[in-house]
């Protein structure tokens, strides 16, 4: 009876000094960012032994430690373009030293450092000259955590205009201008005066192969029928190499031809030549005053970086000095089933075992899904010093009552000695 008094306390003292360890150890992390506490669990443990003709089992705690992946920190913004955080379920995914872990601390940093196994990559730009256009490219500048395992994600594709489908490090290092367009299509609105006599001039911006601005003037010459145009185009520093368009509108005002649109060709006078597609059906004929506006157009002039932003899908986008906003790459999301059964591992991540379910990466900007990225923002440790302290009390009267059990039971085996002595 005696020896199962020293088995059972002795147990119960390495299962509450266990359980100390993980209470420290959060407490430690409470300012960590993305660390996920620890709780320990005990289980009935019993083990049997043998005395001089007899079998004796003896009842004690043991220890299951569980870690509470699933329960998500504060995010706490930071402003930093190099901080991420998730607001919902999943992990960012990181690489690095030939394996593949899972983390949700989006504390992440820059680096020049190409990464191991990829083929270094460059960003290529195009800058506009006093001579014309130049073409520059830079190194790319990667993403990773502390740990320095790069981030995860699809890089944009300018030539393509499209997310690439390689899944590989992300690159954060937009383009320093944008590279700009000629102009291809434009669609215009507005109305032109059905009362007026003479010719109307309205005036537009258009973009030559060069990506420069020039002045796009359409008279409208009104015709012997009240209904009917005649349109001229000139552009400043071009050639015109169409016919006058003939443009009609209805007994309603509504513009009947041509439809759905007409091609201007143009011959630009510094080099090069376009092609537009012209769209007028959003003009109306109506005895009010002229107006016109283009309603949309591809053409673009060089804008320089302005700054970059990430949206809540994950994508880093850059924006520049006329208004065009692109992509510049994107991050991975990956989910499990059961986030506590997934594997801590150093530096805040978390290695994927079976015992989570199906590991799924996830493009949130394809994906019906309610997590978010919140860019500027750290997700906190998810500690409480209060539920620590408060369990840290209860584990030392627990450790304290065991080694009591175990000096009371000590005490008594040492009378009986003397006694029989």
């Amino acid at each position: 009876m005696a020896l199962g008094t020293f088995v059972t306390s002795t147990m119960g003292i390495h299962s509450q000094a266990h359980a100390l360890e993980q209470i420290s150890a959060n407490i430690a992390n409470v300012n960590t960012v993305g660390y996920k506490k620890v709780e320990t669990r005990f289980e009935t443990q019993m083990t049997k032994f043998n005395e001089i003709g007899t079998d004796s089992h003896s009842f004690s705690a043991g220890t299951v430690d569980r870690r509470m992946v699933d329960i998500a920190g504060i995010l706490s913004s930071t402003g930093s373009m190099y901080d991420l955080g998730i607001s919902g379920k999943g992990f960012f995914v990181v690489e690095g030293q030939n394996e593949t872990l899972y983390s949700r601390a989006g504390d992440f940093q820059a680096t020049a450092v190409p990464p191991s196994g990829y083929k270094a990559q460059t960003v290529t730009y195009y800058k506009p000259t006093d001579g014309g256009v130049i073409t520059q490219s830079s190194p790319a500048t990667y993403f990773t955590n502390a740990s320095g395992y790069y981030v995860m994600g699809w890089n944009y594709n300018n030539d393509a205009e499209a997310f690439s489908s390689a899944f590989e490090p992300v690159i954060i290092s937009p383009m320093e201008y944008y590279p700009g367009h000629q102009t291809t299509e434009m669609s215009f609105k507005g109305n032109i005066d059905a009362s007026a006599t003479e010719t109307q001039l309205l005036k537009f911006p258009v973009y030559d192969s060069q990506y420069n601005q020039h002045s796009m003037m359409m008279r409208w010459e009104p015709q012997d029928d009240a209904n009917t145009w005649l349109v001229t185009i000139d552009v400043e520093g071009a050639a015109i190499g169409s016919e006058p368009i003939k443009v009609t509108f209805d007994e309603n005002a509504k513009l009947t031809s041509p439809v759905p649109s007409t091609t201007l060709q143009l011959a630009w006078k510094n080099g090069g030549s376009s092609t537009i597609s012209l769209d007028l059906q959003h003009f109306t004929q109506y005895a009010n005053t002229l107006n016109g506006e283009v309603l949309s157009q591809d053409g673009k002039g060089f804008g320089t970086l302005v700054g970059t932003s990430w949206d809540e899908n994950g994508v880093l986008n850059a924006t520049y000095s006329n208004s065009t906003s692109i992509p510049v790459c994107k991050v991975a999301i990956a989910q499990v089933q059961v986030p506590n059964m997934m594997e801590a591992v150093s530096g805040n991540m978390f290695a994927y075992t079976e015992n989570a379910g199906n590991l799924e990466i996830v493009d949130l900007q394809n994906t019906l899904t309610e997590t978010t990225v919140q860019g500027g923002k750290i997700e906190s440790s998810n500690v409480s010093l209060e539920e620590e302290f408060t369990n840290m009390i209860v584990t030392q009267r627990a450790y304290s009552s065991n080694v009591q059990t175990f000096t009371a039971a000590n005490e008594m085996t040492q009378e009986a000695i003397d006694i029989l002595g």
